[in-house]
């Protein structure tokens, strides 16, 4: 079985339990199959690139499908085919993690009446040429083990889609978008005029945030009243985050779990490794490095 061969080949470095459960068959099983044949047919050459698509498949946790997965090979040097790619993926029984709709879930998104709302600027501001000239944040919710919520505050770069900051919290109060925030100002120190979007939840509306921005000397610009789209940036990766980092159904134990595995997932694989279709199947330091070093 073609499944069994890959985990026998990446065994060296990947735990054989981990890699049953990713593929679907049982260790039991696996080494039934392995005292049945011969470690050298275990280890049978394959053509290089179904070697790097293993590997690759293995080292990003089954999170690339088709396209990205065939992005990659391509980057380095394997030029295959859809069909192709397709046809092996199925013959393996590899299948890539997929979205799935949410049968419940909190309010993020609570406006304030009483509050001055900014015009949606972003909708004829130019688009960025460049990192930290637009920010885009939203809120989202992540399932506790307990039965209740963590929510994630995050700021997007719009022209690397670099999270450039980040907070997570069991509260949904001011101070979960103020630590985003903070951070990232810290980190990327932007430059006066920074356009900083996000939707008309209370906390974008806030006096405290209204004048954390004055201080930064960024323009404020929220989304029109009960029009999601003016915000689709923003909320573009929540639907991948939780496939990726919570696939089918799971949940994080508590608080400090969600805090450790987004920071694994978030700064050092979001912004650093996974290709994004919406950057050419570029990494978000790619591109941001290629514009301050002026690469092609």
């Amino acid at each position: 079985m073609k499944r069994f061969a890959f985990i026998a080949l990446h065994a060296p470095g990947w735990p054989v339990r981990q890699q049953c459960r990713l593929l679907g068959v049982s260790p039991s099983g696996y080494y039934a199959w392995q005292k049945r044949v011969p470690a050298a047919a275990a280890e049978q050459a394959l053509p290089a690139w179904q070697v790097a698509a293993q590997r690759v498949f293995a080292t990003h946790a089954g999170r690339y499908g088709q396209r990205r997965l065939r992005a990659q090979l391509r980057r380095e040097g394997h030029a295959v085919g859809r069909q192709r790619l397709r046809g092996w993926l199925s013959a393996s029984g590899l299948r890539a993690l997929c979205t799935r709709a949410s049968s419940r879930s909190p309010r993020t998104t609570q406006a304030d009446p009483q509050a001055v709302a900014a015009a949606n600027k972003l909708a004829t501001w130019p688009a960025a040429t460049g990192p930290n000239q637009i920010w885009v944040g939203d809120i989202t919710y992540l399932a506790l083990a307990t039965g209740q919520w963590a929510y994630l505050a995050c700021w997007r770069d719009a022209f690397s889609r670099r999270v450039v900051g980040w907070h997570v919290s069991e509260s949904l109060h001011t101070d979960l978008i103020l630590t985003a925030f903070n951070r990232a100002v810290a980190i990327c120190q932007p430059p006066p005029g920074l356009l900083v979007h996000a939707d008309r939840g209370s906390q974008y509306t806030s006096e405290a945030f209204t004048t954390l921005l004055d201080r930064t000397q960024a323009i404020a610009s929220l989304s029109r009243p009960g029009n999601p789209y003016d915000n689709a940036l923003a909320e573009s990766g929540w639907s991948t985050l939780k496939t990726e980092l919570l696939p089918r159904g799971a949940c994080f134990t508590d608080l400090e779990e969600a805090r450790l595995e987004l920071a694994e997932y978030l700064d050092h694989y979001y912004n650093t490794q996974r290709l994004h279709s919406a950057l050419g199947y570029c990494t978000p330091l790619e591109i941001e490095l290629h514009y301050l070093f002026n690469l092609p």
